[in-house]
């Protein structure tokens, strides 16, 4: 059995991993509908209007995570400080088996509920639990109920585990602690925390690392790319320098800092060059207004969520583009015949809300003529509070690590978008600011 489970006798080639192998479970997940809607969501939404090697998908980049994530557990669950010991599963245990079966298939569910265009609408139309709820209601649906009824009726290492339930412990641990108290769940245990992060954690978490090389490749822009081999070889679960020695936190051994330095710099000049690049998000404001008048009210079934891809709304924007009757027909003029498209203007950190009201009323523009996003201005509390490991023994916050990781920025620009008539009348009035 335990033969089985480890040797995976199927694989796939992967442009950023190479070949990653997999099993009989996790194929029969990947060949689902769901999973394979994947093939059909672009991973930078419509980012391939500025940088046309930005096709890949939710697919590849799922089949990533997942290789990324087991990469990171095998390595915490081996190089183990002695004063952790007792909490790491052994290799080859029914825990750590079990744990690692549920890590594998959470990285694979971990995007399951993403719109068209990935996050470009999302906060718009699926709220504050973003696409994570459909993650939940994905997993939870007829669409893999077979999948998950297989796998409960195999996995015969962990029958000392027969008080878990499989399929929970893959929704917690696909969309993370935070989301899941949001959506009624309980808090984590420490352990659970550990193998989450090693998902979705907001420094460390193989989602962050996978999308950061791949959009990087895909692109051509090769400030994503880092040294994430040695940033996982340093990998450590330690002591919380913040929550008390008590409780433990993915964290890292002194020896990879350099490497938490590269994957920072990265993060802010993928977003300086690509996710906040003004081009990409003028595409992306037009493609959200349209999606916003025409999707708002055809999501409510799961059905319905799985039906809907890249290829119908790109279908349904070249339709409203020839058709001003149409509803976001305007919008649809401008993603698909370029015309007539908004101007993105990154906004000065002293600019507020009011002041772009009194441009929009003393210039007498219409909601349809300019319209503003605007990000929190604090930092996240737990920022660079991931412990370090000192000397092997020592283990001290991040922050007080490396003085490079405090200087790179890392809150979002906020932006206007103003139709090209007014465009002009914007900039003078951001420059007399």
């Amino acid at each position: 059995m335990v033969k089985d489970f480890l040797y995976a006798d199927k694989k796939i080639y992967d442009s950023v991993h190479g070949f990653i192998p997999f099993d009989e479970f996790e194929k029969e997940l990947i060949d689902s509908l769901p999973f394979q809607r994947l093939h059909y969501i672009h991973q930078l939404g419509i980012a391939y209007l500025v940088y046309p090697g930005a096709t890949h998908t939710r697919f590849e980049h799922s089949l990533g995570v997942m290789d990324l994530a087991t990469l990171m557990f095998e390595k915490i669950c081996k190089s183990v400080r002695p004063d952790v010991f007792h909490f790491v599963p052994r290799k080859g245990s029914s825990d750590y088996l079990y744990w690692r079966r549920v890590l594998r298939m959470a990285a694979l569910c971990h995007d399951l509920g993403h719109l068209p265009f990935s996050h470009v609408a999302e906060k718009d139309l699926l709220g504050s639990l973003g696409h994570e709820y459909w993650t939940l209601k994905i997993i939870d649906s007829s669409y893999l109920a077979s999948v998950w009824e297989k796998l409960r009726k195999a996995p015969a290492y962990h029958e000392d585990l027969t008080e878990r339930n499989i399929v929970d412990d893959i929704k917690r641990i696909s969309i993370g602690e935070e989301k899941w108290k949001a959506s009624g769940g309980a808090p984590f245990t420490p352990w659970e925390r550990i193998v989450s992060e090693v998902i979705t954690g907001d420094f460390f978490g193989a989602d962050r690392i996978d999308y950061l090389l791949r959009d990087a490749k895909s692109t051509g822009v090769a400030y994503g790319l880092f040294d994430y081999h040695q940033l996982i070889e340093m990998l450590r679960i330690l002591p919380s320098v913040d929550r008390g020695s008590d409780e433990l936190q993915l964290g890292i051994d002194e020896n990879g800092l350099e490497s938490c330095e590269a994957l920072l710099l990265a993060r802010h000049f993928m977003h300086r060059r690509i996710y906040q690049y003004s081009s990409v998000k003028a595409y992306n404001f037009h493609l959200r207004r349209y999606m916003l008048a025409n999707y708002s009210k055809k999501l409510e079934t799961v059905d319905e969520f799985l039906s809907l891809s890249d290829t119908d709304v790109i279908s349904a924007l070249n339709k409203a583009a020839k058709d001003p009757k149409l509803p976001g027909s305007g919008d649809a003029k401008c993603v698909i015949f370029r015309q007539h498209r908004f101007r993105a203007i990154a906004l000065p950190d002293s600019m507020v809300e009011a002041d772009l009201k009194k441009f929009k009323e003393k210039h007498k523009l219409s909601d349809a003529e300019i319209d503003w996003e605007f990000h929190r201005a604090e930092l996240p509390p737990n920022r660079l509070s991931f412990p370090v490991s000192r000397h092997h023994v020592l283990v001290q916050k991040a922050r007080d690590c490396s003085d490079l990781l405090l200087k790179v920025p890392s809150k979002k620009s906020n932006w206007v978008y103003i139709s090209p008539e007014h465009d002009l009348e914007l900039v003078n009035f951001l420059e007399k600011s």
